[in-house]
């Protein structure tokens, strides 16, 4: 009869298989009750809301945030690519934010999404997801980046608030340093979607 270090051991093979295929957001179904509850039990996992989790350090102590904090961009990538599939994309002022390298994680992310609920979705230490019905770029003015759908960086520039610009001046250079001619870029992008602009 299987002890229960036996079963325990089970348990973490089956997770140890996620972590080897690249998960950091398992969802529910990715794992039997019988392992997810072991795990959950034994703290190598941690709910982050109803039916996804996280793999977690057990000996981490209570409340620690940092296994969250690393886990946070491939989480949101994967659980927004669940939800929306291809049809979403970060709002232009986090793409221009981890375009410049910017990989801080935000209180709450903006999501740009066809089929956004207009509303915010809570995760762990106070952070959240607020999906906004708002129509998706097009193609071409996406990027993905580790599974990350961004605004390519030209659009994100051009489509976010104008008071960005001088809330976050050293991004903001840093973003536009990294366009080797802004001008002749931002005059295809207007020529490709007939916007008028005067130079």
């Amino acid at each position: 009869m299987a002890t229960p270090a036996d079963k325990l051991a089970q348990s973490l093979a089956a997770l140890k298989a996620l972590q080897d295929a690249k998960a950091v957001a398992i969802r529910a179904s990715d794992l039997t009750r019988v392992h997810r509850e072991r795990l959950l039990k034994n703290g190598f996992i941690r709910e982050v809301m109803k039916g996804w989790y996280i793999p977690v350090r057990p000996d981490g102590p209570a409340g620690e945030s940092t296994d969250w904090y690393a886990s946070f961009w491939p989480f949101c990538a994967a659980y927004l690519t669940e939800r929306f599939g291809e049809d979403w994309c970060l709002g232009a002022e986090y793409s221009i934010a981890l375009h410049t390298g910017n990989w801080n994680v935000p209180r709450q992310l903006l999501v740009r999404a066809a089929r956004g609920g207009n509303k915010p979705t809570g995760l762990l230490h106070d952070t959240s997801i607020f999906d906004l019905r708002l129509e998706v770029p097009a193609p071409q003015d996406i990027q993905v980046v580790d599974g990350l759908r961004l605004m390519r960086l030209p659009a994100a520039l051009v489509a976010c608030a104008p008071g960005h610009f001088a809330a976050h001046a050293v991004e903001m250079r840093a973003a536009l340093a990294m366009i080797a001619d802004v001008l002749i870029h931002f005059q295809s992008w207007a020529i490709s979607r007939r916007v008028h602009v005067e130079i």
